[in-house]
């Protein structure tokens, strides 16, 4: 049993609330708890380590155990912070739809073992100017960095960090971007009243929020990918709602949507590995596409952040999803691609780019040099394995038909 297959095991169980099963042999329990760290799951699979006959060994479990009551403490202190702001952001006549976060949270046997590091909120673009200044008079404080025209990123000193968006997707030219008329699927207006972790939230209704997840899986898998934690989201929310759910209505959205089989994908992992009934959709489960996109998924960590190769890959991707020649794509654009990379994707020594973009020109130089005359080792690494994360990526993207 590799390490994947238990931390799934242990997840499963979690989710479902059942003792884990099939755990015999010898684990390495230091690397699985490694894997659940770099996912943002090790206060889920708590419970389920302890509940086992032989459990890990006494000072991993120890050290396990301190870190879950620190992040049980965070969450209670970010989900407290969180139903205030929503509070006065209502008595400003804002209506904040939150999206994920706390409505998923609620869902979990222990919803604060369920890590949630933002909020991504959603207002009406009349909303979104004022929604940005109520938040800045609340103590929050600008990211410069991060905002963007429909994208508003601050934080607390209390430890909230906000996104209040008024768009939440990008434009591109191919796949579900290309199709997705976000404004017609989710308006605030439609927005629905949710009990959500000792409070009561402005939420988009079930169907849409089903569809919304695996839009949101979907976005992330054109840049560095999503871990396992977003499938457990999904897997729980599903089964949930699953007799309120029009399943029909999300199977034609993820068919006009050129999303079809990443869907059918996503419900493979759920079913298969994290013990949803079957019965939770009309969307079937593709058992290829699914064992493709969990080995993804595993390797991409939270938010694919699991290694700066695989951060430094998504401009590669995310590039080509906006290309049509992408599958005619040689080796030589592609390195070229992860050369010349954003300013935002710079690293030391290059660092002086991405305070002055307009050096940017310079740090490609700079980069081009160490790696054809110095051979900086650490350039050609850093390059190489972008550029082959990056290709099996497209390589899957392609496989799952998002590239159309």
């Amino acid at each position: 049993m590799t390490n994947a297959d238990v931390l799934l095991n242990l997840l499963a169980a979690a989710i479902n609330s059942k003792t884990p099963c099939g755990m015999g042999g010898d684990i390495d329990w230091r690397a699985v708890y490694r894997l659940a760290i770099e996912h943002r799951v090790e206060g889920l699979a708590l419970s389920p380590a302890l509940a086992l006959p032989t459990p890990p060994p006494a000072d991993l479990m120890a050290a396990w155990q301190e870190r879950a009551m620190v992040v049980m403490l965070t969450q209670i202190q970010i989900t407290d912070a969180l139903h205030s702001l929503l509070a006065k952001l209502e008595e400003e006549s804002i209506r904040a739809v939150v999206l994920k976060g706390v409505v998923l949270k609620a869902l979990y046997p222990e919803p604060d073992m369920r890590v949630m590091s933002d909020a991504d909120l959603l207002v009406a673009p009349e909303s979104f100017e004022p929604g940005c200044e109520a938040l800045r008079r609340n103590g929050f404080i600008e990211m410069a960095d991060e905002c963007h025209d429909d994208t508003f990123v601050c934080a607390h000193p209390d430890g909230l960090r906000v996104e209040l968006h008024r768009r939440l997707f990008d434009r591109k030219r191919q796949g579900f971007l290309r199709a997705l008329n976000e404004s017609e699927l989710f308006p605030a207006s439609k927005a629905v009243r949710t009990e959500a972790c000792g409070g009561s939230v402005w939420s988009l209704p079930p169907t849409e929020h089903a569809l919304f997840q695996i839009l949101h899986m979907a976005k992330h898998m054109i840049t560095t990918g999503f871990g396992i934690r977003q499938v457990c989201d999904f897997a729980l929310f599903a089964e949930r709602y699953r007799d309120v759910i029009d399943w029909e209505w999300f199977r034609r959205q993820c068919e006009r949507l050129s999303l079809s089989s990443f869907a059918r994908a996503v419900f493979w992992i759920c079913e298969e590995r994290l013990g949803m009934p079957r019965a939770s959709g009309v969307v079937g489960g593709d058992a290829m596409a699914g064992e493709a996109l969990l080995e993804d998924v595993l390797a991409a960590g939270v938010f694919g952040k699991s290694s700066d190769e695989r951060t430094r890959s998504a401009a590669v991707v995310y590039r080509a999803f906006d290309r049509t020649d992408v599958r005619s794509e040689n080796r030589v654009k592609r390195l070229l691609a992860a050369v010349f990379i954003r300013a935002d994707e710079m690293h030391a020594p290059y660092l002086y780019a991405k305070r002055r973009p307009w050096l940017l020109p310079a740090a490609w130089a700079h980069r081009l040099f160490r790696y054809i005359f110095l051979r900086d080792t650490n350039v050609m690494r850093e390059t190489s394995e972008g550029m082959r994360i990056a290709s099996e990526r497209i390589e899957l993207l392609t496989r799952l038909d998002m590239l159309r």
